[in-house]
């Protein structure tokens, strides 16, 4: 199963960071490639889980793809010069090859058959990207695995809407099935749009059409569901649960049992397809009300601390006036000491003073009084500066 080209294979240049996290989730690794993954690094932490690695100078030795389809179930990728990759293997039968070429077969998503396994890649190449570093990742994105076992293909959608945001897509391509909790995403579908990158206003366009969520079922209406099942599919469904160690039967019950429901649409039904056009379109103009929105809260602040500003100076001058004669002389006291920080004070009070004029009509008496200040400190430069650099 190949919805697309082969597998992105990044360019390799000596970079300053590399980030490496494979995890193997339905089966430990064994004693081989354990010591396979030693051969590949000597400095890496790995376990019978994980394999962990930081480059600085260098670049893994291995072939990822393969790590990926031999022995590791998740894999996290991250590079200082914009290059991200989350790329997750799932038994092949998880995912229909009809459900893949809904969503898969761009730059940013893409998925392929590797024997029994069906494997996603979502990359995400941003050039002049924030320096960010990888760990933590694994940890947010790994329940998406699980979340596509149970048949919620959230994470698919939003991989499609960074293809149409990267613009790989026509702008005439219509939209895969739109899955039900675009709404509301979990923190998974949160840290995985953050990952790739994927614009907040083109994800609430496409929410739009998004049903809710389903309730999982109850006990009661699984068990009276399961005891309908034929005998032969029970059967099958113990057997590989007993002999399968990767088994997703659990997964497959209740993707089965949603599928029987009624009210369940078939994966491909949707009432209205909108084009990569139109979703860009409206995303765009989403944006611009935001911006407008926001400009005119800023401006609306902005006027409220202007007046709250103008109203406490009104207090100010109000007490200035009382005391107005008495800031003459302490101007004066403070050009004496020849210092500049008393300098910039006296600037200021004159500043204060000059203002108050203004709002008392006063304007030829300050000046008057300020031609008598620069005449008795004319020898004073540094002061007389500050005076023009003030606008007195």
């Amino acid at each position: 199963m190949d919805c697309g080209l082969p597998l992105l294979a990044e360019e390799r240049p000596v970079s300053e960071y590399q980030y490496y996290e494979f995890r193997a989730v339905d089966r430990p690794l064994d004693e081989r490639a354990l010591r396979t993954l030693r051969s590949l690094s000597t400095r890496a932490e790995i376990t019978p889980t994980s394999f962990v690695n930081t480059y600085n100078w260098g670049d893994f030795k291995g072939d990822r793809d393969v790590l990926m389809e031999e022995w590791f179930d998740a894999f996290v990728y991250v590079a200082n010069w914009g290059t991200r990759r989350f790329v997750l293997r799932l038994p092949g039968k998880a995912l229909s090859r009809e459900l893949l070429s809904y969503y898969c077969g761009n730059e940013s998503l893409r998925a392929r058959k590797a024997g029994e396994f069906t494997v996603i890649d979502f990359c995400r190449q941003e050039d002049g990207g924030e320096w960010e570093e990888g760990e933590g990742w694994m940890a947010s994105l790994l329940p998406l695995r699980g979340d596509l076992l149970r048949g919620d293909h959230r994470c698919l959608y939003l991989g499609w809407l960074c293809c149409a945001q990267s613009e790989e897509l026509d702008d005439d391509e219509t939209e895969p099935p739109v899955p039900p909790g675009l709404k509301a995403l979990s923190g998974s579908l949160e840290a995985f749009a953050e990952f790739m990158g994927i614009d907040r206003d083109l994800i609430e366009v496409a929410a739009s059409e998004s049903a809710h969520l389903a309730s999982p079922p109850s006990r009661d209406a699984l068990a009276a569901w399961i005891r309908a099942l034929p005998e032969k599919d029970k059967d099958a469904l113990l057997v590989d649960a007993a002999l399968n160690a990767a088994s997703v039967t659990g997964a497959e019950i209740l993707r089965r049992f949603d599928l029987s429901q009624i009210n369940t649409p078939p994966t491909g039904a949707q009432a209205k397809r909108r084009t990569v056009g139109g979703l860009l379109a409206a995303a765009r103009e989403i944006g611009s009300q935001k911006a407008r929105l926001a400009a005119e809260r800023a401006a609306a602040e902005r006027a409220r601390q202007e007046q709250k500003a103008a109203k406490a100076r009104a207090r100010y001058l109000d007490e200035l006036a009382r005391r107005e004669e008495a800031t003459w002389q302490k101007v004066e006291m403070l050009i004496q000491t020849k210092q500049p920080k008393k300098y910039d004070m006296a600037v200021t009070l004159l500043v204060d003073l000059r203002d108050l004029a203004a709002r008392s009509k006063a304007d030829a008496k300050f000046q008057a009084a300020l031609v008598t200040v620069r005449k008795c400190h004319a020898a004073k430069p540094s002061f007389l500066g500050r005076l023009l650099d003030a606008g007195l």
